[in-house]
């Protein structure tokens, strides 16, 4: 489970990096509390700006800092996912091609 409170309220540190350079799936892989919690932690609260919600748990977040700056990524417990415009795209999106889909209501993580 992801640290709490996630709820758009914490603490952000926009000046530290953004921790994740690709997807990860922590509710499938091995998770080791003392070896992940301050990864988690950082996923959550470290270099990106809170876009938006479309559920509760699960957060639009634009990366700026790190290696993946201007990507947005999706966050929910269990899973940190560099948005793309289809799910069988390799790179992460950038915020013109996410805030498209988010406006029209289309995107991948929606039926169409």
């Amino acid at each position: 489970m992801s640290p709490e409170p996630f709820d758009g309220t914490a603490v952000r540190g926009l000046g530290q990096p953004f921790p994740l350079e690709e997807e990860w799936q922590w509710e499938y892989d091995y998770y080791d509390h003392a070896l992940h919690s301050d990864t988690l932690h950082q996923i959550y609260q470290c270099g990106s700006v809170l876009l938006g919600s479309d559920r509760p748990g699960e957060y639009w977040t634009l990366v700026v800092t790190g290696p993946r700056c201007g990507q947005v990524w999706w966050l929910r417990d269990g899973c940190a996912a560099p948005y793309a415009d289809a799910p069988s795209a390799q790179l992460g999106g950038g915020f013109h091609g996410w805030i498209r889909d988010w406006h029209v209501g289309q995107g991948w993580w929606r039926p169409e």
